[in-house]
């Protein structure tokens, strides 16, 4: 067999591999397996808005985030939907040299599929119920993620983490969501909280 046939075979299993596994599709990726919350938490025990911790250095990388001790806990941020060209990041109290670790539950109110997009300047790592669902690392501009096919088994509250940084200039951090059988649109403030204390 000649290398250029190798290659195509082995590009070809590999495609063919990725397609059983359900992780790749003409649209993007597809996550299956998510698990809510368990048990679900009481409305009295949790508050809007996600909690964020921040650390301040001008940061190259995610993996550089949290190595800088235990970091300032800042105001909780209301939904993911930031973009500035020169304003503070988030709730920071600047606009450059911001780390942080963004953590707590995402509500989705219906089973089915809903479709994710990420937008990010600059790096961005997503997870939910524990799975990656988009990481783009290092520094760059705004950054539009594939669609990524989100499959909700069971309604209900999921744990989000959301690790962001953001060196120097213009800076976004967003998340939009098409639910199954409505429109793309921000993920609502409504559908974001963390647990209290």
């Amino acid at each position: 067999m000649t290398l250029r046939r190798t290659i195509a075979a082995g590009a070809a299993a590999f495609a063919i591999a990725l397609a059983a596994s359900g992780m790749a599709s003409a649209e993007g990726i597809t996550i299956k397996g998510a698990k809510p919350l368990s048990p679900q938490p009481a409305a009295d025990k949790v508050a809007p808005g996600l909690a964020v911790t921040y650390y301040f250095n001008m940061f190259q990388k995610l993996r550089e985030i949290g190595k800088l001790g235990k970091g300032k806990p800042g105001t909780p941020i209301a939904m993911l939907d930031h973009k500035t060209n020169d304003g503070n990041v988030l709730t920071a109290d600047r606009p450059m040299g911001v780390g942080a670790h963004i953590r707590g539950l995402i509500k989705f109110d219906a089973a089915g599929t809903y479709t994710l997009h990420v937008n990010a300047n600059d790096g961005v790592l997503l997870t939910i119920a524990g799975l990656k669902v988009h990481e783009d690392d290092g520094i760059h501009g705004d950054q539009m993620s594939d669609p990524i096919a989100f499959v909700v088994e069971q309604p209900g509250w999921y744990e989000i983490a959301v690790d962001y940084f953001q060196k120097k200039g213009t800076s976004a951090l967003q998340l939009f969501w098409t639910p199954p059988g409505g429109q793309q649109t921000p993920v609502p403030a409504a559908q974001f909280a963390h647990l209290k204390g």
